[in-house]
């Protein structure tokens, strides 16, 4: 199901639902061919990515074109991506009904705290300190004009047809001056408009002003100067898990009924200090649940 109206040309917040599914990406493998796959889904719609991350259960995508282009692109990621979990994993299940939501920005301000929102995704989840520390986000390459020159990079044009499908596992026809790394990624300044998103907030500063200006983005910048630790997401998920075998003797969070579920949230919130937001994706409850219970 996808929300959202308006079909004028714009720009649009692309987000799935993190609590619909466990997971999309599992390991390094599953990040990069998500990466790629960005890539290749604007080549073939051709909207505009000015900023994006992608996390294990989720994404967020900031898109420029129409609603019709946003809803074309972010079907065919969908198909994709069950495609490749289908043949890696074995997982028959579907991405079609996976929710999306597609919201409109329509104000410079909103714009603005959209791209930080989107970029303090790791930070929240726990995986870094600093948005330019993730590697699955457009986030690093902010500012930044030139590829990373600590990578060995590869242009697509000196591959063979045969070695470009079974690195990027598409018979679609890429730019040949796109660059590939040597674990098969794909530049994403090739295929994001970080110019423009940089360009958007002017400067550096404004930028992490508007990283820093609501409160769990200070918190996150406190974390960052070593205030507080944060657990990953990543990390968390097993804890959770041994916590539901040892109370509740299941392992799948889904089974047990809010009241334990809620039970898991209080030892979160005070054993591990985690947000409401990464509560709310561990226990599979609905974050304005939580707020008066944890």
């Amino acid at each position: 199901m996808i929300t959202g109206k308006d079909d004028n040309v714009g720009y649009y917040h692309v987000c799935t639902d993190g609590n619909a599914i466990p997971w999309m990406f599992q390991d390094d493998e599953d990040f990069i061919a998500g990466i790629n796959r960005i890539g290749i889904c604007k080549h073939v719609t051709g909207v505009e990515i000015i900023s994006f991350i992608l996390m294990d259960n989720h994404l967020h995508k900031l898109l420029y074109g129409t609603m019709a282009m946003c809803k074309e692109y972010i079907n065919k990621y969908k198909t994709l991506t069950g495609k490749w979990n289908s043949r890696k994993y074995g997982n028959r299940k579907s991405l079609k009904e996976l929710p999306v939501t597609i919201i409109p920005v329509r104000t410079e301000e909103y714009l603005l705290e959209t791209i930080a929102y989107i970029d303090r995704n790791s930070i929240v989840a726990g995986y870094c300190h600093l948005p330019s520390e993730y590697p699955w986000g457009s986030a690093r390459y902010m500012f930044r004009e030139k590829p990373d020159k600590h990578k060995t990079w590869k242009s697509l044009g000196d591959l063979s047809a045969r070695d470009l499908r079974e690195v990027l596992r598409t018979r679609i026809r890429l730019p040949k001056d796109w660059n590939i790394d040597s674990n098969g990624m794909i530049n994403p300044q090739h295929f994001t408009e970080i110019h423009k998103a940089s360009a958007i907030f002017k400067s550096p500063a404004r930028y992490l002003y508007f990283l820093s200006k609501k409160l769990e983005g200070k918190i996150d910048i406190d974390a960052a100067q070593g205030n507080r630790t944060f657990i990953s997401d990543k990390e968390l998920r097993p804890i959770v898990i041994r916590m539901s075998e040892n109370m509740f003797q299941t392992s799948d969070i889904k089974l047990l009924n809010v009241n334990n579920r809620l039970i898991l949230a209080r030892k979160l919130r005070h054993e591990y200090a985690s947000t409401t937001k990464q509560i709310s994706r561990m226990v599979f409850l609905d974050p304005e649940i939580l707020k008066g219970f944890v």
